[in-house]
């Protein structure tokens, strides 16, 4: 099962001079290489996935759309499609996440337990104008899963920020399966007074099958600064992706 992991503190360092352009690199050296697929379609709403809420984020390093989900079945869902519409102040679509070549986590959602509820991110949001309002929409087409997910920890996030880069949450993770896992998705999300302030997503690809702990790092869209922030893990599935 996904894991959620609260915030234990923050620690401010001051780095050196970094451009946005870096970041989006160690974003994209982070996340791995892009797997190619077809463009996103959805032609009927999932029966057992509801979007419980979404939210619009954005900062000078870019946008992003959080998107909390409930799998209402009493099976575990992976892959779940997820078709997210950004809009402007006019309420004209400025992205959609259907275009092809797109990466498949950025289209779908990796898992969603029997019952439970997670939050998708989606933080390389191009969007032609000036973002306002998100709609999602969950789609039909979901695998179940009943085996059960690599056993992954991860450890407290820590907050570290410079002027250049932003804010990013920084950890380890521990492969405790005793297999070498593909790809660890990670998604961080910063919540305040109930209200979402700030998320990003980082992964680890391969992890191997070695209990030592591997470093991650999340960086954020929006400002996580005071901020009660969780990351939630999910591993490649064995058959399902």
């Amino acid at each position: 099962m996904p894991l959620a992991v609260a915030l234990a503190g923050v620690s401010l360092v001051l780095g050196g001079c970094e451009s946005t352009q870096d970041k989006s690199a160690k974003i994209a050296a982070e996340l791995g290489p892009v797997a190619q697929e077809k463009g996103l379609k959805i032609s009927k709403r999932s029966e057992d996935v509801k979007v419980v809420s979404t939210t619009l984020l954005g900062d000078e390093n870019g946008s992003a759309v959080v998107v909390e989900l409930r799998n209402d079945s009493n099976r575990d869902l992976a892959g779940v499609p997820l078709l997210i519409d950004v809009r402007d102040a006019k309420g004209k679509s400025v992205y959609r996440n259907d275009i092809p070549g797109i990466e498949p986590a950025l289209a779908s959602v990796p898992m969603i337990p029997a019952g439970g509820n997670v939050f998708w991110v989606h933080d390389q949001v191009l969007a032609a104008g000036k973002p306002v309002s998100v709609k999602a929409t969950a789609g039909a087409g979901g695998e179940a899963f009943s085996g059960k997910p690599p056993t992954v920890s991860v450890s407290d996030p820590r907050l570290e920020s410079d002027r250049f880069t932003g804010v990013a949450a920084g950890g380890e993770v521990v492969n405790e399966s005793g297999e070498d896992i593909e790809r660890v998705l990670l998604y961080a999300v910063a919540r305040q007074g109930g209200r979402i302030v700030a998320a990003g997503r980082g992964a680890i690809e391969p992890l191997k099958g070695k209990p030592k702990p591997v470093p991650y790092n999340v960086y954020f869209i929006g400002d996580p600064a005071g901020a009660e922030v969780t990351v939630t893990e999910f591993p490649t599935l064995r058959g399902s992706q």
